[in-house]
């Protein structure tokens, strides 16, 4: 029961079927398909109740096989951490490579929170698990801060940009105004998933999209021309846009198996 690809094909991006390259290193898939198990229970059972048992099963493999890869639980949960980031960070470098306009390039950032490589649930509650347990725990405490701070560089970065052609007006520092946008995101997330059909997740697009606008003074037409040409689900083959899908899509993790 391995993570299936948010790509309409429904292969391209899972782990369910198996390496399809003769070159892929099979240790290193194996591994990722473990990873990819382990994401789906802590997104369920959060990081405390991922057990080792329940990973194995998740993935279809005997619990000799997953300690067989991954020698500590402790082990297995950072690398799902890891390889959750850098998913994330996949995702940010496709939009800053491939989107020179630094509104639009913002609003990419902003609807990648909404609509990205997994259905919103899913995302947002892997990673609301792993913020509760780096309260608890001083080694994930620690990721927990260079997560935050690998997060903050796009959006600071896309804001210096907008500054700098004009099309942002800044009455504050870029790494201040970034923290105010990463912050609401959080906190609209949680309302989303607790408020239920009173605050969804276009309502909190919306929310974003007007705060970002207040707060860097962006004019209406400049917004509107932005929002127009922007992809509804932000992925790392950005700007191409997948179709929508209830797995994640584990491609820019599998395209390295054979490297």
């Amino acid at each position: 029961m391995a993570p299936q690809s948010a790509h309409a094909d429904g292969q391209e991006g899972s782990l369910r079927a198996g390496p399809a390259a003769a070159d892929v290193d099979l240790t290193a898939w194996r591994r990722l398909q473990l990873i990819g198990a382990a994401s789906e229970v802590i997104c369920r059972n959060g990081v405390d109740g991922a057990r080792l048992k329940d990973i194995a099963q998740e993935a279809g493999v005997s619990l000799g096989m997953v300690q067989h890869y991954f020698r500590r639980r402790e082990e297995l949960i950072s690398e799902t951490i890891s390889s959750m980031l850098e998913l994330t960070l996949a995702t940010w470098r496709s939009v800053s490579e491939r989107e020179p306009d630094p509104v639009r390039r913002l609003f990419a950032l902003l609807r990648f929170q909404v609509a990205g490589w997994a259905p919103f649930s899913k995302r947002w509650s892997f990673w609301i698990e792993f913020w509760s347990a780096a309260n608890r725990d001083a080694t994930l405490h620690t990721y927990a801060q260079d997560v935050y701070q690998r997060w903050e560089g796009p959006f600071r970065i896309a804001i210096e940009a907008g500054v700098k052609t004009g099309d942002f007006r800044a009455g504050l520092p870029a790494d201040r105004l970034s923290l105010i946008l990463m912050s609401l995101a959080d906190g609209a997330a949680v309302h989303v998933l607790m408020a239920g059909d009173s605050f969804g997740e276009e309502s909190m697009f919306d929310l974003l999209i007007d705060m970002a606008c207040r707060i860097l003074g962006i004019e209406d037409e400049v917004r509107d021309r932005a929002l127009s040409e922007l992809p509804r689900i932000i992925s790392p083959h950005y700007p191409e846009e997948p179709e929508p899908g209830d797995g994640i899509d584990w491609s820019p993790l599998m395209g390295q198996l054979g490297e």
